[in-house]
């Protein structure tokens, strides 16, 4: 899919895509696995309701200011989550926008013209953008290395193979969503996943349908994603360029 994939995008005006790693989660029952107990991976149970903590709001808090004035929520033609909770808590706290409410109802009902929060921007899941069930391989290497840049699980055994499988599934939702948006304003499309696989997805938009240079690929590779941050893949002519929006060194990532 990802062949078709930059016609795609091409058709829907979009030349930025941001993909942007949940904050600080509590761990699936708030307990770790007992001593002996073969730890089956959070998603395989009740994963997909994992709130964020106190440190994940704060976080979000924090990487809220770059999101606003870097990528501007007001560019994007729609906001994109996992189907987790984590994933979704943080694109809501960094894409809420502040409304008035104004006018006679307002006032009748005591609103009088007090903030509210609202989304200015159209919300929608990606199921992909959260990988279970559907790259058994690449949870299965996750399981066992936990959270590393996209080079470490590359070196591993069907490591390459099995994250490009997984992105051309995420490539598959893309051109659909594309088509579902040409007619929307603006040319970013924000997406809120998970750890490296959203590493593989930069991989797979940077390398198979925006040209990037062997050395932006080689980046990608190496990139760790942190908590609350962002890979920023700018369509620029033929090619592509990569940015790590990060705040670190910063107290809430040590």
């Amino acid at each position: 899919m990802s062949d078709k994939l930059a016609a795609a995008l091409e058709a829907a005006k979009i030349t930025r895509i941001v993909l942007i790693r949940h904050a600080n989660a509590a761990p699936p029952d708030g307990s770790k696995p007992k001593k002996g107990e073969i730890p089956i991976h959070d998603w395989q149970r009740d994963d997909q309701m994992r709130p964020l903590t106190d440190k994940g709001k704060q976080q979000a808090a924090v990487a809220r200011e770059w999101f606003q004035t870097q990528i501007g929520v007001p560019n994007n033609k729609i906001l994109i989550t996992s189907g987790a909770r984590r994933a979704s808590e943080t694109l809501q706290l960094l894409a809420e926008q502040k409304a008035k409410k104004q006018g006679f109802m307002a006032g009748l009902l005591g609103c009088g013209k007090a903030d509210t929060l609202g989304m200015e921007v159209a919300m929608d899941v990606l199921p992909s953008l959260h990988p279970a069930g559907i790259a058994p391989a690449c949870e299965a290497l996750f399981d066992k290395n936990g959270y590393a840049p996209l080079q470490k699980f590359y070196d591993m055994e069907g490591g390459e193979q099995a994250f490009a499988e997984y992105a051309e599934i995420v490539a598959g939702e893309m051109v659909q969503l594309a088509a579902k948006v040409e007619k929307a304003p603006g040319s970013t499309v924000s997406l809120f996943g998970h750890a490296v696989f959203l590493n593989a997805a930069a991989m797979m938009l940077a390398s198979k349908a925006w040209g990037a240079s062997p050395e932006t690929l080689e980046t990608l590779k190496s990139l760790d994603l942190g908590e609350a941050e962002g890979i920023e893949v700018q369509r620029e002519g033929a090619s592509c360029v990569v940015k790590h929006i990060s705040v670190r060194p910063h107290a809430l990532w040590s």
